[in-house]
This record gives structure tokens, C-alpha cells and sequence, in this order.
């Protein structure tokens, strides 16, 4: 008898993991409290990773129609509850974009752990499931059922590679660490490690202040997703590449998201962990050496041209940060910065 084998019930995000069998939501290992209602939202999201899941379909797949509630209001309540079980953030979101006026969509990377099943059953577990969760088991079983097709599908959208003809311009990292040494200087070093890359092409600091100057919007306007996207569409460039940071625990979480700029499709997303903050730009360095192959690059270049950070510039966060803020001045006003760079770091390359 062949053995049968089935999707992963059990879905990872971040430092998050669902358990769509039982309809839990568990941080770390530890169980999180979440209702009902934003616990059915988060596992239809779950199922369509990198893409739009409209208001509507949410609605006719956790509203039924015989149900006569504010569904806007119901929804808007799901998804900040929802927001909040994650420590997430509608301006600066992790884990759910909001999508004005079309619904939401999950930006981060999803993995599944692989569950098995023991004997000549159906797949479907004869225990009865927790009261108010049938939804929830309704959901778990469109999982198992369409699981590797939807992930299939997914993979090959997420493929969607770019040419050495395309350009990308690089956007601000929301940081939600409260701790500041990491404003300007993450963006300083994945752009460092990116321009290491001969595939790919990144719009010039001046091109883009000249950009935002177009849009009647100062130099040091900060790289927002939308104004991101929106610099790369009057540069012709094909992606918008911008990143978050949080801290979680005591673990410190990175995320890199490249989106078309055309359509906002989300075209790549990467994540790294770091245990301190010392890690934090070996972190970074990873995700973006992912980020270059998920856009497509070979993977000769990428190991012929992949520098660490720490080896190219520092291993020093306040020094990149002193390099970043110098990078932005005119020379003379550069100077200090320089020098300040230099003197929390000797050896800065």
C-alpha cells in the first residue's frame, strides 16, 4: 500500500506558527489568544501567500449570507485584532498589507512543517474539533485539498524574475525596534550589498532625490512603500525594494519585500533572523544574498560577488550608521560623519 502523504497542516510565519487543525495561533511555542473570527481571516490569508485576497472573498468565505452583521465594521475589527495577536502595524505592516479599497494581503514568507498520516484513513481526523472552530476545520481541509496546487502556483508567481535591463529603487526600512541606530543604516548596507551585484541596477541617490524633487517633495523624504513604488514607476524601474525590522523577543526580525512597481505584485520576500544586535548586519547579508537569487540572479555571481558586510564596510552598526548619515551631506558637512565612522571602527573599508 503506498504510503499517503498530505500538506502541511502546520503553517510558520516569522516567529509565528498556525495550527490550522486545531485553530491555533502560537508565538514561539506559546499559544497566543486570538478569537475567532480573525483566527478564520489569518488562515484564508495563510492559504494565498503574496497575493490579494479581496474583501469580498473574506467575506463570502467567514460571512455567511444569512448572517446579518456590519461586515466593514466586523472586518476592520478582525483585522486589527488580528494586527495586534501579530505586533503588527497597518503604516508599517510585517506581516498584513492593507490594499485600499481591494483587502489585504500576507507579505511574509510562509513555510509549512510536513504532517503525515498514519494508516488506511481518509486524512480527515474522526475527533470532533473544538467548539466554535467549525470554520476554522472547514479552512484546514481547503488546505489539505488544494495545498501543493495553491503552493505550486504561488512559487511560480513568486518566480517572476528580473533582467540586467531593470532597475530597482531601494526604500526605507520601517523599524519598530524603538532603537534608532538601525534608521538609515540598514538601507545604507543592503545597498551596499546589493550594488555588489553585476544582474542587478539601482537607481542612483540622485536620481531619486531628483525624482522626489519632480514630485514637489523634499530631498530627505522618507522612502515610504507607496512613495517608493511611486519613485520607481517615473524612473521606468521594474521593482520597489524596501525592508522592516522588529524585535521580537529577544530575537531581532528582518523582512526584504520586492514588489512590481506597475501593479504592486509582490515579486520576491526574504527573511532573517538575528539573536543580538551584533548579528543583525550578518542577518542582512543573508537576506538580501536571497533576495538576489529570488530576483533572479545566477548563482556563480552570487558567490563570486557576495562580500559579507561586516568584511566590506563594518561590523559596526554605529559606524554604518555615522557612513550613512555622511553619504547624505554635501562633502564638507560629510566630513564629521566620516570621521566619526572612522573612529567607532578603524579598519571601516
Amino acid at each position: 500500500m503506498p504510503i499517503e502523504t498530505r500538506p502541511p497542516v502546520l503553517l510558520r510565519f516569522g516567529v509565528f506558527e498556525v495550527d490550522l487543525r486545531v485553530g491555533e495561533l502560537r508565538k514561539q511555542g506559546k499559544r497566543i489568544k486570538l478569537q475567532e473570527q480573525p483566527f478564520q481571516v489569518l488562515a484564508v490569508l495563510l492559504q494565498r501567500p503574496g497575493e490579494v485576497v479581496t474583501r469580498e472573498e473574506l467575506r463570502s468565505q467567514n460571512w455567511p449570507p444569512d448572517t446579518f452583521v456590519d461586515f466593514d465594521n466586523s472586518l476592520n475589527t478582525a483585522i486589527n485584532k488580528l494586527r495586534e495577536a501579530l505586533g503588527d502595524s497597518a503604516d508599517n505592516p510585517r506581516f498584513i498589507e492593507t490594499l485600499p479599497r481591494r483587502g489585504y494581503r500576507l507579505i511574509a514568507p510562509v513555510t509549512g512543517v510536513d504532517g503525515t498520516t498514519r494508516g488506511a484513513g481518509t486524512g480527515v481526523s474522526a475527533a470532533a474539533p473544538p467548539s466554535g472552530r467549525k470554520m476554522v476545520v472547514t479552512v484546514a481541509i481547503v488546505v489539505l485539498a488544494v495545498g501543493i496546487a495553491g503552493a505550486l502556483t504561488w512559487r511560480a508567481r513568486q518566480a517572476r524574475h528580473l533582467t540586467e535591463r531593470d532597475t530597482i529603487v531601494l526604500g526605507d526600512f520601517a523599524n519598530s525596534t524603538g532603537d534608532p541606530v538601525f534608521d538609515g543604516t540598514l538601507r545604507e548596507g543592503l545597498s551596499v550589498q546589493l550594488e555588489q551585484s553585476p544582474f542587478l541596477s539601482l537607481v542612483s541617490e540622485e536620481g531619486i532625490h531628483q525624482t522626489l524633487r519632480m514630485m514637489e517633495r523634499p530631498a530627505n523624504t522618507r522612502l515610504t512603500p507607496e512613495i517608493t513604488r511611486e519613485v520607481c514607476q517615473r524612473t521606468s524601474g521594474a521593482a520597489a525594494l524596501d525592508g522592516s525590522i522588529a524585535l521580537i523577543g529577544t530575537q531581532y526580525n528582518l523582512i526584504l519585500k520586492a514588489v512590481n512597481c506597475v501593479n504592486g505584485d509582490l515579486l520576491a520576500s526574504t527573511e532573517a533572523e538575528a539573536n543580538d544586535k551584533s548579528h543583525v548586519l550578518d542577518a542582512l547579508g543573508k537576506a538580501a544574498s536571497e533576495m538576489r537569487r529570488r530576483l533572479g540572479e545566477s548563482l556563480s555571481t552570487l558567490q563570486r560577488y557576495n562580500t559579507p558586510l561586516e568584511q566590506g564596510t563594518t561590523p559596526s552598526l554605529g559606524a554604518l550608521q555615522a557612513f550613512s548619515q555622511g553619504v547624505k551631506n554635501d562633502f564638507p558637512a560629510a566630513i564629521p560623519f566620516f570621521q566619526k565612522a572612522i573612529q567607532l571602527d578603524p579598519n571601516f573599508a
